[in-house]
């Protein structure tokens, strides 16, 4: 196998071997996939795992990076170190990211609904809110049993006290924040690989939808997802030997991902605002401005067992709120 990668490929001594194999494997499917498609699409987001593909594909195949759009998606509430560490991307790699908008989270929550519990589980309660026959069904029968998606006794209580507050609730800060932005560009570039950094080690819906790493579409561009096989450690072992930095939201703040800013659909929100509010206070206070009811809605129906709030933040939402405007 390592025969088919150049000699002259540059690779560091890895801590495992099991890294080696990997990266050459990945390197191998990379220059293949590469190599068949014109307009490639690296969805930065300021994340570890797209610092990862960033630097493969830097690295290894400066040849295609003419073919490649790095474009990351400002869903308007944003961590001020993603925003440095995308200038520091630009100017280690010599390469230009293209920052595109959609709506902003505030506006589609404003208008649409708040995020709460599970994308798949604020569709259903939206549903339910509104009087769709099938939002109880899922809500209070059976449901989505079959794929193991139940709403617990307490979650139930959280519906039914949605609904008769008339609190709307939705899960389109998704859509229109993020994933309508990348659609956009993709018809507007006429892309053909739609490259992102997905991993089957991160679990959730992900890892039940996707069973390869390469995926043939015969509408729109085909998807390739490089680091599908890598697990944590070798994504360590790889930043590592290659001397890769990740932005201040891991080095400095200790968070272990990143993802959507604030959403509560994060299962360790409660770490992510705690940091928030060390480091970046304004952003804190904008979080707890546009999902501060969400926070306090799942903590106060105990819907899941890792609390939304810090256990420190031992305030109302109000306070929260005005605590935050003090920095």
């Amino acid at each position: 196998m390592q025969g088919m990668i150049p000699q002259e490929y540059p690779f560091p001594q890895y801590a495992e071997d099991l890294t080696r194999v990997q990266v050459i494997e990945t390197c191998i499917k990379m220059k293949q996939h590469f190599r068949d498609h014109d307009r490639i699409l690296i969805s930065v987001s300021g994340g570890s795992d797209s610092d990862c593909i960033v630097h493969l594909v830097c690295k290894y195949f400066p040849e295609y990076v003419e073919k490649c759009h790095f474009v990351f998606v400002n869903t308007g509430l944003e961590y001020a170190a993603t925003k440095r560490h995308l200038d520091d991307l630009e100017e280690k790699y010599g390469i230009k990211i293209n920052r595109i908008r959609g709506k902003s989270v505030v506006t589609v929550i404003r208008s649409s609904g708040i995020p709460i519990l599970s994308k798949i589980k604020s569709k259903f309660l939206g549903l339910y809110i509104r009087g769709f026959p099938s939002g109880e069904k899922y809500v209070f029968g059976d449901g989505y049993k079959v794929k193991k998606l139940q709403f617990t006794e307490n979650q139930k209580r959280l519906a039914i006290y949605l609904k008769s507050n008339a609190i709307s609730v939705s899960s389109k800060c998704c859509d229109d924040s993020k994933k309508k932005p990348i659609h956009t560009y993709i018809h507007t570039y006429g892309i053909d690989l739609n490259c992102t950094g997905e991993r089957e080690a991160e679990g959730g819906q992900r890892a039940m939808i996707h069973k390869s790493c390469f995926e043939c579409k015969e509408k729109g561009p085909d998807k390739y997802m490089p680091l599908w096989w890598w697990d944590d450690y070798v994504k360590a072992d790889f930043k590592a030997a290659e001397g890769i930095t990740y932005s201040d939201c891991y080095e400095v703040y200790g968070m272990k991902r990143t993802g959507c800013c604030g959403c509560p659909f994060n299962l360790d929100i409660a770490r992510d605002l705690q940091a928030m509010y060390e480091y970046e206070p304004n952003l804190y206070k904008a979080c707890m401005n546009v999902f501060g009811l969400a926070y306090e809605l799942t903590d106060r129906f105990n819907c899941r067992r890792k609390k939304c709030l810090p256990d420190s933040f031992q305030m109302t939402i109000e306070q929260e709120i005005e605590r935050g405007n003090e920095n």
